[in-house]
């Protein structure tokens, strides 16, 4: 072979190498592999933490079990209805939600409430990919990480978890995505990662409302129209859900939950009045702020929080206000966004020094960190964080005893453990169930404390008792009676 030959085969090789080595080079970039390895620590360990939650009584009918009918009902091809919220109750007359039918396939496979929860933990930790790759590749690896760990650790995303399931586990990623698109300018992306929000809640229109309001207002000619497009179908979907399709599915033609919310007025001074006496709303709004080290209102993406923040603390329901429950969960995705987006507008236009940058950052660690111990997620560091409470195990024996087909009345904590098997309602019985249940299940040890208390429990087993139904076992504090006349 000639010099000549042996350079032109040099040659050839090098052009079949070099893309081969560009192929696999990308797949070992931070901006994909931080990313990836925060969503496969979270993803298991939010399912740890809801799963081992239910197994230690800590999921109730309200909400749980409510979801698991809804599901189930999809699941067999039938309009979701359940049991709990009322006798053959249609749930899209409580909630408008239909993307909870994307379940029923994996729950028609897996028919247990620890489908719902393990789906949540998935929906949940996808949301940290988008937001922890923008923030590698703005501020690299170290920042990446301590996005990932703030996040994936943040209060309303645990209190999220550590209550039952809800439908806003999938407003989770799609928000995320529609975020980081706005950050990153990529405005078609934006509008189309927003728009499914609306099937999620009726109140999300809103959300989809104004993130078509700032593509508009950042933006000219046709992308300025699907801006205004993308508002008028936020707006739309919620004027269409509130004021037709719930009140036409509901029990009494009305919206519900619009009675939770005051006249305008007063709902604006009371909560004015609030932020200023520091009632529960002054701590979630300090909270939600401090988790970014309030950088994060330098950033106008924060303002897609203001719907959610508005129609909570100008309700009258005090529980709106507080930072527990899975309120707070979606809040989490847009201050995160909203701070990598206001350190990099702060780099972009000088204001910010480096050394800057690692004070914003450091305290997000800290905060996140020295927080920890007094979150939900800090029991699984314990033994008993993994330990199967026994009236768990009591309520699977019940379960399997009573006939397939039978109907159920349990107290609300123990709910979750039958609703996958048997049709179920909460007892003691409300008004809008007009059931005889063949059995009655009831946490005489540890009881559920609504509908009504210990002292409605005992009153309503009298009644029971004296209706035609005997005691069959009482078990772990468990007490089972039977319809026998």
């Amino acid at each position: 072979m000639t010099a000549t030959e042996a350079s032109q085969l040099t040659t050839v090789d090098s052009i079949h190498i070099h893309p081969a080595s560009n192929r696999l080079r990308p797949l070992l970039t931070a901006d994909l592999l931080v990313p990836a390895a925060a969503f496969l620590v979270l993803a298991p360990m939010y399912a740890a933490l809801s799963v081992m939650g239910h197994r230690q009584l800590r999921t109730s009918g309200f909400d749980l079990g409510i979801f698991v009918q809804q599901v189930s009902s999809y699941a067999h091809l039938r309009a979701p209805t359940s049991d709990l919220l009322g006798t053959g109750y249609n749930t899209l007359g409580d909630h408008f939600s239909p993307v909870t039918a994307l379940l029923a396939p994996v729950y028609r496979l897996f028919p247990s409430p620890e489908t719902l929860l393990i789906a949540q933990a998935v929906l949940f930790a996808a949301a940290a990919i988008p937001l922890v790759r923008w923030a590698v590749r703005e501020f690299g690896t170290v920042v990446g990480v301590v996005v990932a760990v703030a996040y994936g650790l943040s209060w309303g995303v645990q209190a999220a978890l550590n209550f039952d399931f809800h439908e806003i586990a999938f407003a989770m990623p799609l928000l995320a995505m529609s975020l980081v698109a706005l950050g990153h300018r990529r405005w078609h992306s934006a509008l189309l990662w927003a728009l499914p929000l609306v099937f999620v809640k009726e109140d999300m229109g809103l959300t989809v409302a104004v993130i078509g309001g700032l593509v508009a207002f950042w933006t000219a000619g046709r992308t300025r129209v699907l801006g205004l497009l993308t508002v008028a179908w936020g707006l739309g979907w919620v004027a269409l859900a509130v004021k037709v399709i719930i009140p036409l599915l509901s029990s009494n033609d009305s919206y519900g939950q619009g009675s939770k919310m005051p006249p305008i007025g007063s709902g604006i001074a009371d909560t004015a009045h609030g932020l200023v006496a520091g009632d529960s709303r002054a701590a979630t709004a300090f909270l939600l702020l401090a988790v970014t080290a309030f950088a994060a209102l330098r950033s106008p993406l924060l303002l897609v929080a203001v719907p959610t923040v508005a129609w909570r603390f100008l309700s009258d329901n005090s529980n709106f206000w507080k930072p527990i429950f899975h309120y707070n969960a979606i809040l989490m995705v847009v201050v995160f966004a909203a701070l990598i987006d206001a350190v990099a507008r702060s780099r972009r236009h000088g204001q910010i020094s480096e050394r800057g940058q690692r004070t914003i950052f450091s305290a997000v660690a800290v905060f996140a960190v020295a927080a920890l111990p007094f979150l939900p997620i800090a029991r699984l560091a314990t033994a008993d964080g993994w330990h199967t409470d026994p009236q768990a195990i009591e309520a699977a024996d019940i379960a399997s005893s009573i006939p397939e087909g039978e109907t159920i009345a349990a107290s609300n904590n123990l709910v979750p453990q039958f609703v996958a098997t048997h049709d179920v309602s909460v007892f003691p019985q409300r008004p809008t169930d007009t059931t005889t249940p063949d059995w009655i299940v009831v946490n005489r040890a540890v009881p559920a404390g609504w509908p009504t208390d210990e002292a409605g429990d005992e009153k309503a087993i009298s009644m029971a008792l004296a209706s035609g139904y005997e005691v069959r076992s009482e078990i772990d504090g468990i007490e089972v009676l039977e319809k026998v006349s």
